[in-house]
């Protein structure tokens, strides 16, 4: 597989992406008085319903669950950014390639799939660290989209 395969290159900005938001959603959590493994460890709980958005330490059952379960579908909204990007974006494209990724991301999180499959962050964070949280991701598909940009001159 190329360096620069569309599936490489998926999962790396995805994999940005979901970094970032982890860490906004853990730190959303702590806003709100809960330990920070919370936000990750509720999205568990497409496996785990009556348990996972109850746990707040860290654990492998549940935190390392979680961070992969989120690491994956950060990948996956990963290949729509890298299809709206291109190969060679410029900078205005990369941009409105992240902020439409995160928006259809939400939609599709919390307005299309059935209520076990949403991530689960809401069982801790507020409206207001919700939407940081997809901010976040947002800005990590932009700047691994930037980043690269900058490498490819």
């Amino acid at each position: 597989m190329k360096s620069d395969s569309a599936l490489m290159r998926a999962i790396c900005s995805g994999g940005m992406a979901g970094i970032t938001s982890a860490v906004a959603a853990g730190a959303g959590a702590s806003a709100s008085g809960r330990r920070p493994y919370a936000a990750v460890n509720a999205v568990a709980h497409c496996l785990w319903p009556d348990t996972a958005q109850r746990e707040e330490g860290l654990s492998a059952k549940y935190t390392a669950t979680g961070a992969g379960i989120h690491l994956g579908s950060a990948v996956f909204w990963g290949v729509l950014f890298e299809a709206l990007c291109g190969r060679r974006p410029r900078v205005d494209k990369v941009i409105a390639a992240a902020a439409t990724t995160a928006a259809v991301a939400y939609v599709v999180d919390y307005h299309v799939v059935p209520q076990r499959l949403t991530p689960g962050f809401e069982a801790h964070l507020s409206k207001r660290s919700l939407a940081m949280t997809y901010l976040a991701l947002a800005a990590g598909f932009a700047v691994a989209g930037l980043l690269r940009t900058e490498t490819s001159r």
